[in-house]
């Protein structure tokens, strides 16, 4: 249940960074690293506080983790495919 409410979570985020960041005048490239960067540190400190509060084994918070990074990641790579000028 944790690992869904992480990846909704990573899904409105990208949500708001693109809407807030193109209402702002930033470019999709900029945009888009910026998330990628964002949502690579928030994983990463997801996975460090299921390690060491949590007591999950290092190799499955990897593998959860590559999941949680990946499905936002993939939809902004979908988002970006659909949407090119």
């Amino acid at each position: 249940m944790h690992t869904t409410i992480i990846i909704t979570f990573g899904l409105a985020l990208l949500a708001l960074v693109l809407f807030i960041g193109e209402r702002l005048g930033f470019s999709r490239e900029a945009l888009s690293y910026g998330f990628i960067g964002l949502w690579l540190a928030l994983t990463v400190i997801n996975a460090a506080v299921g390690v060491v509060t949590a007591h999950q084994p290092l190799g499955s918070e990897l593998v959860i983790g590559s999941l949680v990074f990946a499905l936002p990641v993939g939809a902004l790579a979908l988002y970006l495919l659909l949407t090119r000028a």
